[in-house]
């Protein structure tokens, strides 16, 4: 592997005293990005190679993200370590993930992307459990939690199940109230059960 003297410049100026992960991050070529909090037991290295580079072949992006905090204690910066993929699709969704929590820069691998957070307003996710839809975002407390963990809530509050990280609603299409009520549509007709 390569390193040109940027790269090393660019290592030089990352911020010191990370240790391990506080993220493992899961893009798909979609976009979707889906969040857990790191644990020693998550594989990066030896056998999982392997697993990794068949990740990266199916389009799967797998990262873990270091945290860097303000003097306050609230999530400012993000650094990006890519076992598996990486490529526009991987980064852009990352770039919007981290715009939408409120960070202010992304450091990936050789390149440093400054943001203009844009934390605050309606967000929502669907939980990959249950299927519920939640929207929140309408109040401080929530956007503190945000900012101070430094990523959405990942986890079903219903059924704990993880939850897809969290988008801005859409500004055209539909007030909030509809997407709190919204319901999938009753089918008429004879039922797939019998008994």
């Amino acid at each position: 592997m390569d390193f040109d003297d940027e790269t090393f410049e660019l290592e030089e100026d990352m911020p010191e005293g990370l240790d391990e992960p506080d993220f493992r991050v899961i893009v798909q070529r979609s976009g979707t990005v889906r969040l857990v909090y790191w644990a020693p037991w998550l594989q990066s290295t030896g056998p999982a190679y392997t697993l990794m580079a068949a990740r990266d072949r199916a389009g799967i992006a797998i990262a873990d993200l270091r945290v860097v905090r303000d003097d306050e204690g609230t999530a400012s910066e993000v650094i990006v370590e890519f076992h598996s993929g990486g490529g526009d699709v991987h980064r852009a969704a990352l770039i919007d993930w981290a715009t939408a929590v409120g960070y202010t820069r992304v450091w990936f691998d050789g390149e440093l992307v400054d943001l203009e957070p844009t934390a605050g307003g309606p967000v929502t996710t669907r939980c990959t459990g249950c299927g519920q839809r939640f929207v929140d975002g309408r109040s401080a407390h929530f956007w503190n939690h945000v900012r101070g963990s430094g990523a959405f809530p990942a986890a079903c509050s219903l059924c704990g199940s993880d939850l897809l990280q969290w988008k801005p609603l859409p500004e055209a299409g539909g007030s909030d109230r509809e997407v709190l009520t919204h319901r999938r549509p009753v089918h008429s007709g004879k039922s797939a059960h019998r008994r």
